[in-house]
């Protein structure tokens, strides 16, 4: 008799949503209203780094999101918002502007590890790098220490100029999350994110540059599960090879990848104007310890080529 095996991989378990911040419920500028979902969304809160609350003025201009985002553009009391957030000026120290979020991780089942993920757009004169921080405490804020980052290149839509009337682009934004967690985000042209809706007028869903789920998991067994105090920050970053104190020269823009000694496309944070960086579905969730899971496929494929060898090529008996 000759037995018929089905083997097929397991599936891994859905990602339990901790705490998703889509900004669609800010009511007015400096207005954070926590998360949106998650199991902890009660709990959980966004604001400022090193810096006043981003603005998003809510009254006559709408800042919108990904078309991603759930929300919807200008819908009676429905909208689709994101925040932003000014990038830091160039006699800011590096690592020290951009914006927090904080949600406890408790709920977490064993074996599992803390993911980030977001979408993310820049203005072309917006910094080129940010980099992810940590916290366990619910203050104290550090850089991520390795884990398993992301790179994505995606085909996105935006506009050039930097006043009316814009001019429509689109061309391959890249992205990439080192294992630092150092943010690599090189827009599309003079993307330019000046274009918003008003309460009475409409935008095109155009995305704006946005490059959606960006990811970044934390190692385990470093304090961040099952911690009521988690909480993370996407700060401005220097370019990795500049040694220095100030931004000057450190801080590149993410359209020529130049400093602020180039006036025509370089870094323009010089003033309390110029570039800007937008975040939206920011999202913290428990999912499987990437380790667990490389194992897991380890084993699984080296049970189906045992199978097979098994299947093909039979012992002979005398």
């Amino acid at each position: 008799m000759v037995s018929l095996f089905v083997l097929s991989a397991p599936l891994a378990p859905a990602a339990l949503v901790l705490g998703q911040w889509d900004a669609n419920n800010r009511t007015s500028t400096g207005t954070f209203l926590g998360a949106t979902s998650g199991t902890n969304a009660a709990s959980g809160s966004a604001a400022g780094y090193g810096q006043s609350n981003p603005p998003a003025t809510f009254s006559s201009v709408v800042i919108t999101g990904t078309p991603t985002d759930p929300g919807t553009d200008l819908s009676g009391t429905t909208y689709n918002l994101a925040y932003t957030v000014n990038p830091p000026l160039t006699s800011a120290a590096n690592k020290s502007i951009g914006m927090s979020f904080k949600v406890p991780t408790t709920g977490m089942a064993a074996g599992e590890a803390v993911k980030l993920s977001w979408s993310q757009t820049v203005g072309f004169r917006s910094s080129r790098y940010w980099q992810l921080l940590a916290t366990t405490d619910g203050t104290n804020f550090s850089p991520v220490p390795v884990g398993v980052g992301s790179s994505i290149s995606t085909t996105v839509n935006g506009f050039s100029g930097t006043s009316a009337p814009f001019t429509l682009i689109s061309g391959t934004a890249n992205v990439t999350v080192s294992s630092t967690g150092l943010i690599d985000f090189r827009t599309i042209g003079l993307n330019s994110l000046s274009p918003s809706s008003t309460t009475a007028v409409a935008l095109d869903p155009y995305d704006v540059s946005f490059v959606n789920n960006i990811q970044f998991t934390l190692p385990t067994g470093q304090g961040f599960e099952n911690n009521a105090n988690f909480g993370f920050a996407i700060v401005g970053a220097f370019d990795p090879n500049y040694v220095g104190s100030l931004g000057t020269e450190g801080l590149l823009s993410s359209v020529a990848g130049t400093n602020s000694l180039d006036a025509t496309n370089g870094y323009n944070r010089s003033v309390g104007s110029g570039g800007s960086m937008r975040l939206d579905m920011v999202t913290v969730s428990a999912v499987p310890e990437p380790g667990s899971l490389s194992i897991l496929a380890t084993g699984v494929a080296i049970l189906v080529a045992f199978r097979r060898r098994n299947h093909c090529c039979p012992k002979s008996h005398s």
